[in-house]
């Protein structure tokens, strides 16, 4: 038979409690330019010497599918429903690089256009944000494949907070949004790169189960207290 201690319940509550904790430390309000650091300095590195890096990062965004289906030679027939990861591993990382088309002084946010994911280190609700694109009018035309994307905390899209906008023939155009609840992570289309970049967030609230996993703990600690005091 399984036997609940007052040092698991201990346990638990640390456990509950340091997750609620962590969630709370995701307050951000950071403006980078990406001037301050020399050409090719990863972006993470320069998150790193703001004291960011612990808070989120920037990766090479690719993207998985959810279920996919494959033919008989392996080929890949029907991608369906997809979610966003980090895969820096595989093409490399998200630089700050010496750009003539740099919005600000002379760098800017560069993955040799392809998209690129900022992710936190827990959920935050999205106070403000914004973020310069280049300066070189290029990119691709009309509101299709450009958008300003919030990812969850299993990777897919929440739609519902998309915003759409025009890349080519926009130079130095800000993208922005706010007040987006539950982000895990911003997907920067792909097609140019960007400067001059704006973030405010909040630790997202945390969810009822993890509230309520530390009230459950925080009473059957109270029950062993209160049983141990009944046998002094």
């Amino acid at each position: 038979m399984f036997k609940f201690s007052f040092k698991k319940a201990v346990v638990l509550t640390t456990l509950a409690t340091a997750g609620v904790a962590a969630h709370a430390g995701l307050n951000i309000h950071a403006d980078l330019n990406f001037d301050s650091v020399a050409s090719g300095t990863t972006a993470n590195q320069y998150l790193a010497g703001l004291g960011l890096n612990t808070a989120m990062s920037f990766g090479n965004a690719d993207t998985v599918y959810d279920d996919p289906i494959y033919d008989a030679d392996g080929h890949l027939l029907n991608g369906g429903a997809f979610h966003w990861v980090d895969a820096s591993n595989v093409y490399g990382n998200v630089l700050v690089k010496a750009d003539d088309n740099a919005v600000s002084a002379h760098n800017v946010l560069w993955n040799d256009h392809a998209p690129i994911l900022l992710s936190f280190n827990g959920p935050v609700d999205i106070a403000s944000f914004s973020i310069q694109q280049d300066l070189s009018g290029f990119g691709y035309l009309g509101d299709k494949g450009n958008y300003l994307g919030f990812v969850d905390n299993t990777g897919h899209i929440i739609t519902a907070d998309n915003v759409y906008y025009t890349q080519g023939g926009n130079p130095g155009l800000t993208i922005s949004a706010s007040n987006v609840k539950g982000v895990s992570g911003i997907l920067l289309s792909a097609g140019v790169s960007y400067d001059n970049m704006h973030l405010s967030t909040v630790a997202a609230v945390p969810e009822p189960n993890s509230l309520a996993m530390v009230a459950a703990a925080l009473g059957v600690i109270g029950i062993f207290s209160l049983r141990r005091k009944d046998q002094a």
